[in-house]
């Protein structure tokens, strides 16, 4: 699967995240006035969105790498971590309204329309920002966390806008938070895709075999390379390759390919190594199969 091909499994992702919170989100407001207050009720409100943004998009990473092993265990992380996030978000989109409602009260004339929609903006940033990082904390990556959070702030701040603008500039459009929902899940998953590739370090496409033209994100500080579906680069279909069979190793924006089982041989330009810095335009034969490094 193509980098491109990821970003829009992410994009569409972000849409049935977006279609499925939509139900749950009216089923809580439906339910507002049960609520001892209104801290509790926003609180449930951003738990039941976050754990169904979180669960979506914890899928992600199984689905694009054709994995299906991971899909239950990214979900499940995915909706844990959404699920503390969204109402972390949410009740900090209301410390933010405390914090500046009354002095914006005395500057701004209409306070429906500039303050109370962008402190929930900050809400749903806070709440992509949990979403986001789900991924990185299932693979026990700190830079892939780093990268979720930062494509996650964007995406809901972005996607938060939206929502709570919908229903002020269009107050006769059908289903205002419907189309909010998908636009701020859309959002995530958009701008989770390009700072995602904006801070990877190259892909790694696959020239021949089984799996021709999968492309493979060097996103992380290590990602192992074998036979086994546990390996960030995974591929099973490659006869002869151990479990784990080589290391791609990036520090300080440098790229090192480590050979771990010399019983096969890992070549980088037709050249047996142990060990080799990579640069963009690298050929690299791990037993039978062949990878060409690129940046895009």
């Amino acid at each position: 699967m193509s980098t491109l091909a990821r970003r829009l499994i992410l994009a569409a992702l972000g849409i049935l995240a977006g279609a499925a919170v939509w139900p749950a989100a009216e089923l809580v407001l439906y339910f507002q006035a049960r609520f001892a207050s209104y801290l509790p009720f926003l609180g449930v409100l951003g738990a039941v969105t976050g754990a169904l943004l979180g669960a979506v998009f914890g899928s992600a990473e199984g689905i694009s790498s054709r994995v299906k092993t991971r899909i239950p265990a990214g979900m499940l992380l995915g909706a844990l971590v959404g699920c503390v996030g969204g109402a972390v978000g949410l009740l900090a989109g209301q410390a933010a309204l405390w914090l500046v409602g009354e002095a914006a009260l005395r500057s701004y004339r209409s306070f429906r329309t500039v303050v109370l929609p962008a402190s929930r903006a900050v809400g749903w940033a806070v709440l992509g920002l949990f979403v986001g990082v789900g991924e990185g904390a299932r693979a026990g990556s700190l830079k892939k966390a780093a990268v979720g959070m930062l494509g996650g702030v964007v995406g809901g701040l972005a996607g938060g806008l939206v929502l709570e603008y919908a229903g002020l500039l269009f107050p006769r459009l059908a289903f205002p938070r419907l189309i909010g929902f998908l636009i701020l899940g859309l959002a995530i998953g958009v701008f989770y895709g390009l700072v995602e590739r904006g801070l990877s370090h190259g892909v790694l496409r696959l020239l021949a075999g089984p799996l021709k033209g999968k492309e493979f994100l060097l996103n992380q500080r290590r990602l192992g390379i074998g036979a086994s579906r546990r390996n960030e680069i995974a591929l099973p279909a490659y006869e002869g390759l151990a479990d784990r069979q080589a290391l791609i190793r990036i520090r300080r924006g440098e790229v090192t390919l480590v050979n771990l089982e010399p019983r096969v041989a890992v070549l980088v330009n037709e050249r047996q190594v142990q060990e080799a810095r990579l640069k963009y335009g690298d050929v690299l034969a791990i037993g039978p199969a062949k990878l060409f490094f690129k940046y895009e």
